[in-house]
C-alpha cells in the first residue's frame, strides 16, 4: 500500500548488454506507508493532459521536484543522490 506519491527526478539505466546509458526523467514516485520511494513510473510524459489549465498545475507539480534530491533507481529500489548525484553516504 502507497500513502501518496510526488514527481521526482529519477536517474536510471537504458540499454541492454552492448550499450548502456544513464538518463535522468521526471517520474511519478510512489512512497511506502512508512514514507521511503518504493516504486516509479518511467516513459510517462507528466505534461500529457486534456486542458491547458491541467498542463499548468501539472508544470507546478513538476517544479517542485527540481527542490529535491534525484533519486537513483539501481535496478531493486530507490536511493537518493547527493548533491553532485553522488550516493549519500548514509544510503550506500
Amino acid at each position: 500500500m502507497f500513502s501518496h506519491w510526488n514527481y521526482r527526478i529519477v536517474k536510471y539505466t537504458v540499454g541492454n548488454e552492448v550499450v548502456n546509458e544513464e538518463v535522468f526523467e521526471v517520474c511519478e514516485v510512489y512512497y511506502s506507508e512508512s514514507g521511503d520511494p518504493d516504486s516509479f513510473i518511467k516513459n510517462k510524459n507528466p505534461l500529457n493532459r486534456d486542458t491547458i489549465e491541467d498542463i499548468h498545475a501539472a508544470y507546478e507539480k513538476v517544479a517542485l521536484a527540481f527542490a529535491k534530491p534525484v533519486l537513483l533507481w539501481d535496478g531493486k529500489k530507490l536511493k537518493e543522490l547527493g548533491k553532485n548525484n553522488e550516493k549519500s553516504d548514509e544510503l550506500q
